[in-house]
C-alpha cells in the first residue's frame, strides 16, 4: 500500500515569505527607534538653549545694581550675545511699578532655533 504524503506538510524550513515578513517587523522597529533618536536629540538641544537662556537672564539680573535702581528709571538695553556658536539677544527694561520703591525688571532672552520662528523667554 501507498501512503500519499502531502507536501506543504513536511516542510524541513522557512519560506520567503515569512523571511520578508520577519524582515518588514525588523525594519519597522529599527526606523521608530531612530525616529526616537532623533526626538531625543532635538529636546536635548532645545533644552541646552532654553537653560543657556536661563543662565544668561539670570546674571543679567544679579548684574543690576539693585541699590541704584532708582537711576535706572525708563531703562532699556539691548546686547546680543554669541555662545557656542548660538546668537543670544538679552533686553532688560527697568519701569516703575506702583510706589517709588518698587520696580519692574523684565529680561527677556530671545534666541533663533534654526526653526520658522524666534523662540523667547520672558522673566518679569
Amino acid at each position: 500500500m501507498k501512503v500519499k504524503t502531502n507536501i506543504l506538510t513536511n516542510q524541513a524550513g522557512i519560506t520567503i515569505i515569512e523571511v520578508m515578513v520577519a524582515i518588514i517587523i525588523l525594519s519597522t522597529g529599527f526606523l521608530a527607534v531612530a525616529k526616537l533618536q532623533s526626538v531625543t536629540l532635538s529636546s536635548v538641544y532645545r533644552a541646552q538653549k532654553r537653560s543657556t537662556a536661563m543662565l544668561l537672564a539670570q546674571a543679567y539680573l544679579e548684574a543690576i545694581p539693585f541699590n541704584e535702581l532708582d537711576d535706572w528709571h525708563g531703562f532699556s538695553k539691548k546686547k546680543s550675545i554669541i555662545i557656542d556658536r548660538n546668537n543670544y539677544s538679552v533686553t532688560t527694561i527697568v519701569n516703575p511699578l506702583g510706589t517709588a520703591t518698587q520696580k519692574n525688571v523684565e529680561i527677556t532672552v530671545s534666541w533663533d532655533s534654526h526653526s520658522l520662528s524666534f523662540e523667547t523667554l520672558r522673566f518679569q
